[in-house]
Parts: structure tokens; C-alpha cells; sequence
């Protein structure tokens, strides 16, 4: 099991704020899928999955 973090966003940016998930747990996922979009200050960025397994977790609601 891998943990995924919060990508670097570009442009000194380090929060977003969670607008959509679109996983669950238990759900399958191949490298390249949405797992969620998040809000910066710019834009919304979806953001893929880095590898292919199964969604164990998801931390952090929509609006946090």
C-alpha cells in the first residue's frame, strides 16, 4: 500500500481545498484516473491517480 499525496500544484502554491471526489473506497483505479478535483487560488485541478490498485482511504471531505 502506497499513500498519496498532494501533488505539487505549481506556481508556489501548498493548499486546495477539495471540491470533488471522485472515488470511494474499494473502488479500482488505473494510473491516469481522476481520483479528485481540488480548488487553488488560480483554477480547479483534477488530480490522477500516480499508479493502478485500489482505493483504501479518502481523507479530507468536500469543502476542506
Amino acid at each position: 500500500m502506497s499513500t498519496f499525496r498532494l501533488p505539487d500544484l505549481g506556481e508556489g502554491l501548498h493548499e486546495a481545498e477539495i471540491t470533488a471526489w471522485h472515488v470511494a473506497p474499494g473502488d479500482r483505479v488505473k494510473a491516469g484516473d481522476t481520483l479528485v478535483a481540488v480548488e487553488t487560488d488560480k483554477a480547479v485541478v483534477e488530480i490522477p491517480a500516480p499508479e493502478s490498485g485500489v482505493v483504501q482511504q479518502c481523507h479530507g471531505a468536500v469543502g476542506e
